[in-house]
């Protein structure tokens, strides 16, 4: 997963996985979540993990919108897709490229376990990416490749109204040799507050492995790189159905990969 990817889908996959813990959707119930994100970088870190600024005053930008979709055909089976557009700007003082298009598109199904109270859920997701654009120039949507991913999580409420999810995933591109293969970690905590309200904090790590080394201004076609990221969201129900949320998310540590901050708003609706 390229920056942006890891942006889109970090955010992606909180804003969907921790803005609760991850229950089944409910037999034949629906949620939606429309979203909206921004990142931006103008440094990066090295390969050995110290910050850089990019030379000429770069600065690499991504924002777009995006809709995420899961059903449940099952008390314990659910089936999702995301579909992102983005639009990605790369530039210095010398030039400036802009591409605009539709992304990765994912679908996947989860399969839950729960325990006999209801309260802890074992979760196994399986997903493919299929890419919706051809990468002829540059700046990349991403890396034009089909993928796979197995996930597995757990989660479960340490307290009455706390919430807790740990996930471990691998990922793997096919169309190219050089892949890359990723494995990644993500933990999120969840507190609910008074008057429907929630804040959720979480932390996501990503290792990108491929044998094509190379850190490139084109964000998008590195393959090889390591990013650590901290993110936390609110969110407050209306109503029933709907729960809007901000989310605000930054790469602490990394190597070959850009550092910035991200920025997302979306709504978690629930039907019927």
């Amino acid at each position: 997963m390229n920056l942006v990817k890891g942006f889109l889908l970090i955010l992606f996959g909180c804003a969907n996985m921790v803005a609760k813990a991850d229950w089944p959707v409910g037999k034949k119930r629906l949620v939606l979540s429309p979203s909206y994100n921004y990142s931006s970088t103008a440094s990066y870190f090295d390969q050995d993990g110290k910050v850089r600024n990019s030379e000429n005053s770069g600065r690499y930008t991504t924002k777009g919108f995006g809709l995420y979709s899961a059903t449940g055909v099952s008390r314990r089976v659910d089936l999702f897709f995301s579909v992102p557009m983005s639009t990605i700007n790369s530039s210095d003082i010398f030039s400036e490229q802009t591409k605009t298009g539709i992304g990765d598109v994912v679908a996947g199904a989860s399969f839950h376990t729960p325990s006999e109270n209801l309260k802890n859920y074992f979760t196994l997701r399986a997903q493919l990416m299929i890419p919706a654009y051809s990468n002829l120039t540059s700046p990349y949507l991403g890396y034009g490749s089909r993928g796979a991913q197995l996930a597995a999580n757990i989660s479960f409420l340490p307290t009455k109204r706390n919430f807790a999810v740990v996930e471990g995933s691998i990922a793997r591109y096919f169309d190219f040799a050089d892949g890359p293969t990723q494995l990644g970690f993500n933990s999120s905590y969840g507190f609910q507050l008074p008057k429907f309200q929630s804040i959720t904090l979480s932390f996501n790590h990503l290792s990108s492995f491929s044998s094509n080394k190379i850190f490139s201004t084109n964000l998008n076609s590195n393959k090889d790189y390591m990013i650590g990221r901290l993110s936390g969201s609110y969110g407050k129900r209306i109503g029933r159905t709907l729960t809007p949320y901000i989310q605000l998310s930054y790469s602490v540590y990394g190597k070959n990969v850009g550092r910035g901050l991200s920025a997302s708003v979306f709504c978690l609706i629930r039907l019927p």
